[in-house]
């Protein structure tokens, strides 16, 4: 027989466990809607074309597979897909506090990441690159001793940089910019020397800048090779094994490749 104040802290826990318990695709059910998270300008991930504030890119579409999985998990075709718009600096925080079921966007599953949130399957493989003008005379990192690099705060990349100035004893000047877009804008504009992003993600900005890629180079190190996934939270293995699922089924019968030609 349980004593007073015991069946007042059981009562109080069985009160709160619903809520606590409650997986992503209970949430999803419940609310009628998947929370998507996605970038403004991550380009070709997930970025709002500016023309006609469509959200669209290599990593949405998978998330909208997803989506469509989920309707059918939960026999819901009347479900919502709901947009929000999330940056380098909450992107994983959104995540872990509920924000978003999904993040979207371009990002490295890092060990340190897969300590507050969870991830699918890799979705791509990208490395970690400079990028100069070929007039520039810049061949190698020591060239960059002392230069303007544009970089994306709050990232790997931006750590990467200070890792490297501290093991190498270099010092490296700082052009803070929020999307790999405005650090190839930074370079193109003269406001930086080179850009340091993820090479899968800077051709198109190029492009889109009006900007012929023969006149920039990548130089030939590279800092780090990173694998991208879509981000979800921790410990709900149920909505874990339907997004591995659908991104699994993707990577084997050959829809990643195709989509991201």
């Amino acid at each position: 027989m349980l004593r007073p104040w015991a069946l007042m802290a059981a009562l109080a826990c069985a009160a709160a466990t619903p809520a606590l318990a409650e997986d992503t695709l209970g949430r999803i059910a419940s609310a009628g809607e998947l929370r998507l998270g996605h970038r403004e300008k991550s380009l070709p991930f997930s970025y709002k074309d500016a023309t006609s504030g469509k959200v669209q890119g290599y990593t949405v579409d998978i998330c909208l597979q997803i989506f469509e999985e989920i309707k059918k998990e939960l026999k819901r075709p009347d479900l919502k897909l709901t947009y929000l718009l999330v940056d380098g600096k909450n992107r994983i925080t959104d995540v872990k506090n509920n924000v978003v079921d999904l993040e979207c966007g371009g990002t490295a599953n890092t060990a340190a990441r897969q300590k507050e949130i969870a991830f699918s399957h890799h979705i791509f493989v990208a490395s970690s690159a400079f990028l100069v003008k070929k007039t520039s005379g810049i061949k190698t990192l020591d060239d960059l001793q002392g230069k303007k690099i544009a970089v994306q705060g709050k990232t790997t990349n931006e750590n990467l940089l200070k890792a490297n100035e501290r093991t190498f004893a270099r010092k490296f000047n700082y052009v803070p910019v929020d999307s790999t877009l405005d650090a190839v804008n930074a370079l193109a504009k003269g406001e930086a020397d080179a850009a340091f992003a993820d090479d899968a993600g800077i051709w198109i900005p190029l492009t889109r800048l009006g900007k012929s890629m023969d006149d920039y180079q990548f130089l030939e190190k590279r800092l780090s090779v990173e694998p991208y996934s879509i981000g979800l939270r921790r410990e709900d293995p149920k909505f874990k094994e339907l997004v591995d699922r659908v991104t699994r089924r993707m990577i084997q019968n050959g829809e990643l490749t195709a989509l991201y030609k």
